[in-house]
């Protein structure tokens, strides 16, 4: 798997020119808000597929009264070194995302890539997960099995395209109904896979933080949970058509297809007893990090990945427990990470294992 070595950006957010060389473990940005801490790691998460940690539009990524930005980046893959260049292009008034992987753009070029690099994320919205949106909670969901499977985000792409194109098609009247038939049954293969992907993926984490007690004392204990009125373990796709075609009257009148994957949520049940919703802001912190060190423990254990960490202003909220669970990733696994915060003392517990880039 892949380490970052260096990164250098010209007009890429508050960056004109800057340049940065990075240790193979723990990497910590510190300063004030707004010096440029959040642009590296999203910088950085530009590799992957997407738009970044922040799934931001190409052109608000370029630096204000310029053109395009560029981004170079030296990574380590399997003891060799690659140059990825990441740079915005414009066409047809549109700008998009441009890689190149040693000069080179093929499509096995970015296959590469995209199998040599595994993210887990964190962003400082995560601390209340538990009282945002369900489209959120999917997200957060989502993001953990791209960071196993990098073809994921085209299974939702696609599941997207099937919904709204049966929403175009409800709006006609008459509708053609083989259309609809034939766009139905999409929706439901294509939804039974994600189904399925979700619950094994839940499934995983539950087992992982089980795993991990041994070794870690927890807060308390934590069981994930997918909150779906519609879905069982044993609907088939026949009976997911069937329930399709049953709601078409309503879903024509109101525009929506309301039942599938995209309607699902997540819960967290704590200590056998409460919704995770009802902890504190704190509390909700050490659940997603638990969860984060769940699904580390999982890629590298059992899946032979080394995810690289991306913590997006992780400094705050951090009482003893999170402290803790931070730390337990640092010292177990070997694998790389960004940590970013607004003052080097919040790091204090990892000072001895630690780089510190003062952003300025």
């Amino acid at each position: 798997m892949a380490k970052i070595k260096n990164i250098e950006f010209k007009n890429f957010r508050n960056f004109a020119n800057y340049k940065k060389s990075f240790d193979n473990k723990v990497n910590i940005l510190f300063g004030d808000n707004g010096s440029g801490k959040t642009n590296i790691l999203e910088g950085i998460s530009l590799m992957a597929k997407g738009r970044g940690i922040r799934n931001s539009n190409i052109y608000n990524l370029i630096k204000i009264n310029e053109d395009n930005f560029l981004i170079k980046n030296s990574l380590e893959i399997e003891n060799n070194n690659t140059n990825i260049t990441i740079l915005s292009e414009k066409k047809n008034n549109k700008y998009k995302k441009v890689i190149k992987i040693n000069d080179d753009i093929s499509k096995e070029s970015q296959d590469f890539l995209n199998k040599s690099l595994s993210y887990l994320i964190f962003v400082p919205e995560m601390e209340r997960l538990f009282q945002s949106s369900p489209s959120y909670r999917r997200n957060f969901l989502d993001r953990l099995i791209f960071s196993s499977n990098n073809n994921y985000n085209k299974i939702i792409n696609k599941y997207k395209k099937f919904i709204l194109e049966r929403t175009k098609i409800l709006k006609n009247k008459p509708y053609d109904n083989d259309w609809l038939n034939q766009v139905e049954i999409e929706i439901c293969s294509i939804g039974l896979e994600i189904y399925k992907l979700r619950y094994s993926q839940l499934n995983s984490i539950n087992s992982n933080i089980h795993t991990l007690k041994n070794d870690h004392k927890f807060q308390f204990n934590v069981e994930l949970k997918i909150v779906d009125n519609f879905y069982d373990n044993v609907i088939t796709l026949e009976n997911y058509s069937s329930k399709l075609k049953e709601s078409r009257f309503y879903d024509q009148k109101y525009g929506v297809t309301k039942i599938g994957p995209h309607r699902s949520d997540i819960t967290a049940i704590i200590n056998n007893n409460f919704d995770a919703s009802l902890l504190s802001t704190g509390q909700q912190k050490t659940v997603v990090l638990m969860i984060l060190l769940a699904q580390c423990n999982d890629l590298i254990n059992y899946k032979n990945i080394n995810p690289i960490l991306l913590f997006d202003e992780i400094g705050s909220h951090l009482d003893s427990y999170n402290r803790q669970i931070l730390l337990d990733m640092i010292n177990k696994f070997d694998i790389q990470f960004f940590l970013t915060g607004t003052d080097k003392n919040l790091f204090s517990f990892v000072s001895t294992n630690a780089n510190f880039y003062n952003i300025t």
